[in-house]
């Protein structure tokens, strides 16, 4: 009988130790092996919200504002937030159609096209609404939860000249996305011009805000008050050799023809005005028309996109 009862004491003491280490072995898992258990555990206390920098302006050589940075907005999206959609109400809200709605969920969720997607984190459903807009669709924000408002800025030019010179500014393709992990989908990058030249020193440093939530996911304020918060550094301004006011008399001078004026200072080589005719408004490549304006241009027999001035090739001495 003794054996019996110290077999029993060894048995029960092993089916013990075993259920144990299963219960240990599980709780490891979950706390540390399972990045999905703690994104969802973070994701419901937390919200990094990405803080966008002022883009650098530009200065003609004079000191004359040629680019600036007006208010934009971006509609982002945390899918897993999505609660009781009225997706019609939210479509007319913000004049879109549920096709245009399907889609852009469709392209979110597709991580061939948004490879940083996480149903967890924050992603942009739409871009470059104006304040107007923006109003409309914050007067019912707590109808649609799950969506954000995020403040941006997009370019403004005061002049409608050098546009071949100053570029623009446009959406990230998934090639830049992987070219520099500065960008995300939805960010925006130089894509012509000085703009894309001096991309670097024009986009500044984004900066993030660590929000804290409560159990219905509303926002309860900043994370430790704000002491693990970065601050956007704002892009460098930019001074040109360009002399917006010869830049504009040439281009009078290049009305309804084909060809190029570029006039440079022989002592520094500084370009002080650069046309390439014909040529368009630089502000018709912002906003969310700026992919139609664009294929326009593309489309246009005259090629108004194609900058003769450092394009094409011309003999020597040639007018």
């Amino acid at each position: 009988m003794g054996k019996d009862y110290s077999l029993r004491k060894y048995v029960i003491g092993g089916i013990a130790i075993g259920v144990a280490f299963i219960f240990l072995l599980r709780l490891w898992g979950l706390q540390v092996m399972s990045n999905e258990y703690k994104m969802n555990a973070d994701s419901n206390a937390f919200l990094n919200k990405t803080q966008y920098p002022s883009r650098g302006a530009m200065y003609d050589r004079s000191g004359k504002l040629l680019v600036f940075n007006q208010p934009s907005y971006d509609i982002t999206v945390v899918l897993r937030e999505i609660e009781d959609l009225d997706t019609l109400d939210f479509c007319r809200t913000l004049n879109i159609t549920p096709t245009y709605f399907l889609k852009r969920m469709e392209d979110i969720k597709d991580k061939r096209l948004n490879p940083g997607y996480s149903k967890y984190t924050n992603q942009t459903f739409m871009t470059q609404l104006s304040a107007e807009e923006c109003g409309v669709f914050q007067e019912k924000l707590f109808k649609f939860p799950g969506f954000y408002i995020q403040r941006r800025t997009i370019r403004q030019y005061v002049y409608n000249s050098a546009a071949h010179a100053l570029g623009d500014i446009g959406e990230v393709s998934m090639k830049e996305i992987k070219e520099d992990d500065y960008y995300v989908r939805g960010d925006y990058i130089g894509k012509q011009g000085i703009e894309k030249s001096y991309e670097k020193y024009l986009r500044g440093e984004k900066g993030t805000e660590v929000l804290l939530r409560d159990a219905h996911g509303r926002i309860q304020g900043h994370y430790k008050d704000g002491s693990l918060d970065k601050k956007p550094v704002p892009g460098k301004n930019l001074t040109l050799g360009i002399d917006i006011e010869l830049q504009q008399l040439a281009e009078k001078l290049m009305v309804n023809k084909l060809g190029t004026i570029v006039a440079i200072e022989p002592e520094t080589g500084e370009i002080l005005c650069m046309v390439s005719a014909p040529y368009y408004d630089p502000s018709i490549m912002v906003g969310r028309q700026r992919g139609k304006n664009h294929s326009n241009l593309e489309e246009d027999p005259l090629k108004p996109l194609f900058n003769r001035a450092i394009m094409g090739t011309y003999p020597p001495g040639s007018t």
